[in-house]
């Protein structure tokens, strides 16, 4: 029987999270939610305590006095959830549910059918879909999954969705080692599951809905950051050709 445990990484997200949303998700499925409080500076601790106190068997909060950003915060969370033995599957959704509750329940049931894949949630905008992106970060988007997908053969067409679920088994590939990089390390994780031949075992998950919700970390500053890390990802990862 599938036991999944989702993170939620928040960083300051006192005005950006939604106890309504959480506790839909709680109500319509059987996860558990672990809320992964981020040396958050504001009440997000307190608000974080609110909404886990209504669920309080299946929703639990993680907290670290320290910031270390997203990309550690997922990395312990899931490396601390994997210790306990007690879950067939590992994921996270981003704090601020760009990705809508519906979307997020889409995933979970096709996962009940395929449970051996990971599965990635993927914004394209086709028809009849609400793929609301700001078009700057769309730009900056493609430019990375391009010139990645050239170096590293990933086949994935958005790496960067905050939506993925992973059977334990992978998740511990995933999730082997503190992360190079902040604002890649999805494209990080990729690159690992890459080396270990374990890509056919993953599935992107087109979402019908997908919105860039206002007060999201990401401007045009941060490209500059995002080439070191690309350089960084380059620069220390071979391409390999599993055995």
């Amino acid at each position: 029987m599938q036991k999944i445990a989702i993170i939620i990484p928040c960083y300051n997200e006192e005005k950006r999270i939604k106890k309504e949303l959480v506790i839909s998700l709680l109500q319509q499925s059987a996860v558990d939610v672990y809320l992964a409080n981020d040396g958050s500076k504001d009440n997000t601790l307190m608000v974080l305590k609110d909404i886990a106190a209504v669920f309080s068997d299946r929703c639990f909060i993680i907290n670290y006095e320290q910031n270390r950003g997203k990309a550690a915060t997922i990395y312990n969370a899931a490396n601390e959830i994997i210790e306990k033995n007690e879950y067939s599957h590992i994921g996270y959704f981003d704090a601020d549910f760009s990705t809508p509750v519906r979307e997020m329940l889409k995933m979970l049931r096709h996962l009940d059918r395929k449970p051996d894949l990971f599965i990635t949630g993927c914004r394209v905008k086709l028809l009849n879909t609400n793929i609301d992106r700001k078009l700057y970060r769309h730009i900056i988007g493609r430019v990375i999954v391009t010139i990645m997908n050239f170096r590293f053969k990933l086949g994935v067409y958005d790496t960067q969705c905050g939506a993925k679920i992973f059977p334990v088994s992978i998740a511990k590939t995933a999730f082997s080692m503190p992360f190079l990089t902040s604002w890649l390390f999805d494209m990080e994780i990729f690159i690992r599951l890459k080396n270990k031949g374990l890509m056919h075992n993953g599935q992107e998950f087109p979402l019908k809905t997908w919105t860039d919700v206002e007060g999201s970390k990401l401007s045009w500053k941060t490209a500059f950051k995002i080439l070191k890390e690309m350089y960084l990802l380059v620069a220390n990862y071979s391409i390999k050709t599993p055995k």
